[in-house]
């Protein structure tokens, strides 16, 4: 009998994949989603309808697993409550208390980018031109990626600390700043503008069929449904 081999670390660390079918509400009915763009809350939701109407299927699924079912409100319902000063008026505070937390959050990353970039620009890599053969990138870089990587833990602990995607930023910020400097040593090493230019013209290349499929993207959001907050 075949042995079952046990999965590598990239199938173990995949994350399932999110798809979605269109299903749609039916007449009459309002989803959550739908109240959500009409500019009402989970509180608002609570407080002035109460107990959803009805379901349906979820369109949205998790690898193989469909989301629980979408809660309905009947669109009379939600009108009615619309037409309630006091709701115009919770709703209006609602919105203003959503937009300050949007700009405080925006204003949050603009700053946290800031001291990022500033952490980048600290780095000064110092190297010398060495015995390699011409094109040999790897052999050129390779005695000063430990340094690199020393820096960066310093950089991220004088930070507070780095989310992944802010350590991978900033390593590649790091990367661009050695390979700048390997440029100016070697003339033969790829300038990393040049390197970027490059990957950018291949992106715009792709044919439309590679990039479509039934995999749900960012940019699908408002087709979710989404009965949390």
């Amino acid at each position: 009998m075949a042995r079952r081999t046990a999965p590598g670390p990239s199938q173990a660390a995949q994350k399932p994949h999110r798809t979605r079918d269109k299903v749609e509400t039916p007449a009459g009915f309002l989803a959550t989603h739908d109240l959500k763009e009409r500019g009402w809350t989970v509180r608002l939701i609570e407080k002035y309808l109460g107990e959803h109407d009805s379901t349906r299927p979820n369109g949205l699924k998790m690898g193989g697993r469909r989301l629980p079912p979408v809660k309905l409100y009947r669109e009379e319902r939600v009108e009615a409550a619309e037409g309630d000063e006091e709701f115009l008026i919770a709703r209006m505070k609602a919105e203003d208390a959503r937009e300050k937390r949007q700009a405080a959050r925006e204003r949050r990353e603009r700053e946290r980018a800031l001291l990022l970039e500033s952490a980048a620009e600290s780095y000064v890599p110092r190297v010398q031109s060495l015995e390699v053969r011409k094109g040999a990138v790897n052999k050129a870089r390779e005695p000063y990626l430990p340094e690199l990587e020393r820096t960066l833990n310093i950089l991220g602990r004088e930070l507070g600390g780095l989310k992944p995607g802010e350590e991978k930023a900033l390593r590649e910020a790091l990367l661009y700043r050695l390979h700048l400097a390997l440029a100016g040593v070697y003339e033969w090493y790829p300038h990393p503008d040049l390197k970027k230019a490059g990957k950018k013209k291949a992106a715009a290349q792709l044919s439309p069929s590679a990039a479509s499929s039934n995999e749900a993207k960012p940019s699908d959001w408002r087709d979710w449904d989404w009965d949390d907050a």
